[in-house]
């Protein structure tokens, strides 16, 4: 884990609904998931995990942050075809009530605005994790075998539980 400060002052647009999402200024506790095409099964157990515990969007934020410095521009479309057709895949698992701008958050970072400054140098291997607290400041990044655990104690210091 990585130690405490401003959550970088970065702004990506979310796939599907175009949410602006500026890390630092979410204005809820958040969970970034960074990953890339070889680790973009990995974040479904940290999901689970902050959901069972928090299942509120408006408590805690869940965000998907697509590395896509890999893509080279001429193909940025097609890679937001596949990640919108994963958008449209959670919007139809989404309970009654749930917002898709709320709950599915998946977000592309062409050149790694916010990837780089979190830290993650390479994440095809193992996802990172990041959590920003309310106030727009980095609780932490968590990159290793227990993200899941981690990012739950990441979250708890970020809710002051």
């Amino acid at each position: 884990m990585t130690t405490e400060g401003p959550a970088p002052a970065v702004t990506l647009k979310a796939i599907g609904h175009g949410r602006q999402l500026t890390f630092n200024a979410l204005g809820t506790p958040a969970v970034v998931m960074c990953v890339a095409r070889e680790s973009s099964d990995q974040p479904q157990a940290v999901v689970d995990v902050v959901r069972e515990k928090w299942r509120d969007a408006a408590k805690v934020m869940i965000v998907n942050v697509a590395d896509g410095r890999a893509f080279p521009k001429l193909i940025h479309k097609v890679a937001e075809q596949i990640m919108k057709s994963s958008y449209n895949d959670a919007v139809a698992g989404l309970e009654p009530g749930m917002k898709p701008e709320d709950y599915v958050l998946i977000a592309p970072d062409w050149d790694g605005k916010l990837l780089k400054p979190l830290g993650f140098e390479d994440v095809s291997k193992q996802m990172g994790v990041a959590v920003i607290d309310g106030s727009g400041n980095l609780v932490g990044t968590y990159q290793g075998d227990d993200a899941p655990g981690q990012t739950v104690v990441m979250v708890e210091k970020a809710l002051g539980t």
